[in-house]
């Protein structure tokens, strides 16, 4: 199974949770998207908008940069899709 861009945002967001500790439900309570959502878009099931991310991003205290793909993933991706 590949990996999509939405698979590796939502694997950084969670990788990224879970090293500061904070569960689901207090990252819902600080981003104010639910419980559920937030699930999803860790297991990459979830397309969520730029709003969401942000919230996500701010709620979390990183960087834009933290969660999105490198370009060399970017390329994994891309060559995975294409083969």
């Amino acid at each position: 199974m590949s990996i999509t861009v939405t698979g590796l945002v939502g694997k950084k967001i969670r990788h990224h949770r879970r090293a500061k500790e904070i569960t689901i439900q207090e990252l819902s309570h600080k981003c104010g998207l639910t419980v559920n959502y937030i699930s999803l878009i860790e297991k990459g099931e979830a397309n969520p908008s730029l709003n969401k991310l942000f919230a996500i991003v701010c709620a979390l205290e990183v960087h834009w940069e933290d969660i999105m793909p490198t370009c060399e993933e970017h390329d994994d991706i891309y060559n995975q899709t294409i083969l």
